[in-house]
C-alpha cells in the first residue's frame, strides 16, 4: 500500500485523496461493464474446457480490479486519518 505522510510542505490529504476516490470509481464503472461480458455457454459450444477457462480469467479479472478499488480505500483512509488526527 502506498501510505503518503501528510506535512504542511506537501501535498494537502483532498489532493491525496480525491484522485484515489476518482480512481475508485472508474474501477467500479470497470467493473459493471466487465460483468457485461462475462463468458456464456451459448458461445462455447462444444467447448466446454475452453469456456471454464475462460470463465476463471474473466473472474480473476473482476477480482483484480477489486482488489486495487479496496487497496486505494485504505490508501485514502489511512491519509484521512491523518487528517483528523493532526485537526
Amino acid at each position: 500500500m502506498i501510505r503518503p505522510t501528510l506535512s504542511i510542505n506537501g501535498s494537502s490529504a483532498s489532493d491525496l485523496i480525491d484522485p484515489r476516490r476518482e480512481a475508485m470509481d472508474h474501477l467500479m464503472d470497470a467493473i459493471e461493464a466487465l460483468k457485461q461480458v462475462t463468458p456464456n455457454g451459448r458461445d462455447y459450444i462444444c467447448d466446454r474446457e475452453r469456456l471454464i477457462a475462460d470463465r476463471d480469467t474473466h473472474f480473476d479479472r473482476i477480482a483484480a480490479l477489486h482488489t486495487l478499488r479496496n487497496e486505494l480505500l485504505d490508501e485514502a483512509l489511512h491519509i484521512g486519518n491523518q487528517g483528523r488526527a493532526a485537526a
